[in-house]
């Protein structure tokens, strides 16, 4: 995570935490770039669900789709 120089220190830390949560399924894969993907993806589902983009009724299942997709 070093898009930028200043990276508040609270970012810092939940992308660390974050890190460790998903570092068990990224194998031999580059950590940071599958965090960095998990994150955008949660970031864009809540993003796009609150502002009105996509059914609140589906948000469960398209959440469960992104944390099954990254649990194999």
């Amino acid at each position: 995570m070093d898009a930028e120089q200043d990276v508040p220190t609270d970012l810092a830390r939940g992308f660390a935490e974050l890190a460790e949560t998903v570092r068990p399924f990224v194998g031999d894969g580059d950590l940071e770039t599958v965090t960095e993907t998990f994150w955008s993806g949660l970031h864009g589902l809540v993003t796009l669900m609150r502002s009105g983009r996509l059914r609140r009724d589906g948000h469960g299942r398209r959440l469960a789709v992104l944390v099954r997709h990254f649990s194999r």
